[in-house]
């Protein structure tokens, strides 16, 4: 008995060790041991304990590395891209047709935008930059800075008639693209900043469709009841109660400040972003 209690003793000092002698990359959404083997501009390469094969994580998807010295090595977001604090700082939302330029980033999900000519002689440019807003204005409710578009369709007025009647179509412009956030909420520090406290006010609330070009934003004096904040995928969500959102108990935190923090969520194809005082 005693010889096995050693050996089990033995094995969990030896595997404590081991683990002790890694490294460990922290990503938005995992904990990996490892041994970091290089750190390129784009990727950091490592081995899982006891393998020989390299690994390659992209760089935009790391917070930070702990070292087996204990020196820590954290990861900023790429400076190219503007941070969009609130839903009003859309015009920080970057627009790309490169796929790889959002490699690593995270994902929040899809975004569209349609826009029309209001005549028949509307310029297809004027269209396009009315398209191009409203889908910055939905990536910015959303806490996206970057959206790779994935579909972009443009027509030009047409116009044709006959001897009875006379038809035209306006110049007119549809987006399809994927929102991206480099600048992903910070849990420990949401968690830090909302402490012990359950209930909350919200002072303004905005909402938006794919087919207005502005955000309507009117104050508010809905509640929310907090029950839980988690992280899921990288994506900070919190669940609870918001007064005339019975149906929703989940609910996406697209940002936060000092002050307030913005939650996101949609509805028969209309988005909502709720500002909450602290």
């Amino acid at each position: 008995m005693k010889t096995l209690t050693f050996l089990l003793t033995s094995f969990v000092l030896s595997a404590s060790v081991c683990m002790a002698q890694v490294d460990t990359v922290y990503t938005h959404t995992s904990k990996i041991p490892c041994i970091v083997k290089e750190i390129t501009p784009e990727f950091v390469k490592y081995s899982l304990p006891g393998e020989e094969l390299i690994n390659t994580v992209y760089k935009n998807t790391i917070r930070k590395i702990v070292f087996t010295s204990g020196r820590v090595e954290a990861f900023t977001p790429s400076a190219q891209y503007k941070k969009v604090n609130n839903l009003h700082a859309f015009e920080n939302v970057t627009l790309t047709l490169g796929e790889n330029e959002v490699n690593g980033f995270l994902k929040l999900g899809e975004a569209s935008s349609i826009a029309q000519g209001n005549t028949m002689f509307s310029g297809l440019n004027q269209v396009e930059d009315r398209a191009q807003k409203r889908l910055k204005i939905f990536a910015a409710m959303m806490g996206g800075n970057l959206v790779y578009i994935t579909q972009q369709n443009a027509t030009k007025a047409s116009a044709w008639g006959s001897t009875n009647a006379y038809y035209s179509k306006p110049t007119e412009s549809f987006l399809t693209g994927m929102v991206y956030t480099t600048h992903v909420p910070d849990i420990d520090k949401f968690k830090a900043r909302i402490g012990n406290k359950t209930e909350f006010n919200a002072v303004e609330s905005a909402s938006f469709t794919g087919t207005t070009t502005s955000i309507r934003v009117y104050p508010s004096k809905r509640t929310l009841k907090l029950k839980s904040i988690k992280e899921e995928n990288g994506l900070l969500t919190i669940e609870g109660n918001l007064e005339g959102a019975s149906k929703y108990k989940t609910f996406r935190v697209a940002s936060f400040d000092e002050d307030f923090f913005y939650i996101f969520y949609e509805d028969k194809g209309t988005a909502y972003n709720i500002k909450i005082k602290l």
